[in-house]
C-alpha cells in the first residue's frame, strides 16, 4: 500500500523532479512574440539587391549594411541604378521619387558628390533607408579649342595640342583683341593675367616683340599655357633732314601747301610702368628697364617656385602677378613658366610685362 501524500508534498515532488533532470530556462510568451516582432520588422522593409550598372560600390552589398559608396570619371554623366526588395508590399523611392523594384532607374551625375537616399516602407513596419554616394570627378580638360585674332596670323596653323605660336602685325597696330575658346565650358581662361569679358580681352602691344599668354584652368585646377610671340613693326614715319644754307640740320616738317590739310596727333605717353622688377633667383637674359616687357630668366632644374618684386613708376598703379596679387609663383613641371605683371594705372592705360622662366633640364 502507498501511502497518501499530501498536495503540497506533490508539488514540492515535482519541483524536483525538473531540478533533477538539469538545466531549465523559462522564456516568457510574452517576450518571445516581442523579439519575433522586431526581426520581422527589420525584414520587412530592406532590400534583398543594391547595383550600379559598370560601376563597383566600396563594398558587397548586404541587406543589413544602410551605406555605400563609390567613385567614378569626369565622362559618366549618368549612372543606371536597380534596386530591389524580397517585400512585394513594400514601396521603395529614390530622393523621393517613387521607383519599381527590380526595374532599372537611370539618374544624371553632378560634379561632385551625388547622394541617393533609398527609403523602403510598406506603410505597416518601420521604414529603411540606404544611402548611395556617387562622386563625380572634376573636369580635367585644360585645352584650347580656338584662338581669334582681331589682326595677324597664328604660325602654325592652331592646333589644340600645338602651346606656341607667332604672329606678326603692322606699326600701326597698337592693341590685339583676343578670343580664345576652350574645349570644355567648365574651364576658366586668362589672357596675360586678365579674365575674359564676353568671351574677348584687348591687349596692347609695344614696338617689337612681346608675348601673349592664355592661361586654361580645367575644372580640377590643371592649368595648361599658350603663348603667341608677336612681332610688331618699328616705325616707318621717320623724320627726313636737308642741309640749310648755313650748313644746320633742319628737321623737315609738311606745310599745309605742300601736303594739304596735315593733323599732328600727339602720341600719349603711358604711366603704367614699372620703375623695377626683380626676382630671388635665376639669370636673366638681358637688365630689366621700363619700357622692354619682355625677358627670359634662366634657373636651375631643382627650383620649383620664384618670388617677384615688382614696383610700379607711379604709386596709384596696381599691379597684378598672374591675375592675381601673390608674388610667389609656382614653376610649371615642362620647364618653361611664362608669368604675366600686368601694370593699371586706368582703365585705358595698361601694360603687361612678361617673364619667361626656363628651367634646366
Amino acid at each position: 500500500m502507498f501511502a497518501k501524500v499530501p498536495k503540497r508534498g506533490i508539488n514540492i515532488l515535482l519541483v524536483a523532479s525538473i531540478v533533477g533532470l538539469g538545466n531549465y530556462s523559462y522564456i516568457p510568451i510574452a517576450y518571445a512574440e516581442s523579439t519575433n516582432a522586431v526581426q520581422e520588422n527589420q525584414s520587412e522593409n530592406t532590400l534583398s539587391k543594391l547595383e550600379i550598372e559598370g560601376i563597383q560600390l566600396d563594398r558587397d552589398f548586404t541587406t543589413e549594411v544602410k551605406e555605400y559608396s563609390t567613385t567614378v570619371e569626369n565622362e559618366t554623366r549618368e549612372m543606371n541604378l536597380l534596386v530591389e526588395s524580397s517585400n512585394p508590399d513594400a514601396s521603395i523611392t529614390i530622393n523621393d521619387t517613387s521607383i519599381k523594384s527590380g526595374v532599372v532607374s537611370t539618374f544624371s551625375l553632378q560634379t561632385g558628390e551625388n547622394k541617393f537616399l533609398i527609403t523602403v516602407s510598406d506603410g505597416t513596419h518601420q521604414l529603411n533607408t540606404y544611402t548611395v554616394t556617387v562622386t563625380r570627378k572634376q573636369n580635367g580638360n585644360n585645352l584650347l579649342q580656338n584662338i581669334e585674332l582681331s589682326n595677324g596670323k597664328l604660325s602654325p596653323n592652331f592646333s589644340s595640342e600645338i602651346n606656341k605660336y607667332s604672329i606678326e602685325v603692322a606699326n600701326y597696330i597698337a592693341s590685339l583683341t583676343i578670343k580664345p575658346t576652350s574645349v570644355e565650358s567648365t574651364s576658366t581662361i586668362q589672357v596675360n593675367g586678365t579674365s575674359l569679358k564676353e568671351g574677348r580681352v584687348s591687349v596692347d602691344l609695344p614696338i617689337g616683340k612681346s608675348i601673349i599668354t592664355i592661361v586654361v584652368t580645367a575644372e580640377n585646377g590643371e592649368k595648361k599655357t599658350y603663348t603667341i610671340n608677336v612681332a610688331r613693326g618699328n616705325s616707318t614715319n621717320s623724320q627726313t633732314t636737308i642741309p640749310t644754307q648755313n650748313n644746320r640740320t633742319n628737321t623737315f616738317q609738311p606745310t599745309m601747301n605742300q601736303q594739304g590739310n596735315t593733323t599732328t596727333t600727339a602720341q600719349k605717353v603711358s604711366k603704367a610702368t614699372l620703375s623695377s622688377l626683380t626676382i630671388n633667383n635665376g639669370t636673366w637674359d638681358s637688365a630689366f628697364t621700363s619700357d622692354e616687357f619682355t625677358y627670359h630668366v634662366a634657373v636651375s632644374s631643382d627650383v620649383d617656385s620664384i618670388t617677384l618684386s615688382p614696383t610700379a613708376r607711379y604709386s596709384s598703379s596696381t599691379i597684378l602677378i598672374e591675375g592675381g596679387t601673390s608674388k610667389t609663383i609656382k614653376l610649371d613641371n615642362d620647364n618653361k613658366t611664362v608669368i604675366s605683371i600686368v601694370v593699371r594705372y586706368s582703365d585705358d592705360d595698361r601694360k603687361t610685362y612678361v617673364l619667361v622662366i626656363d628651367r634646366e633640364e
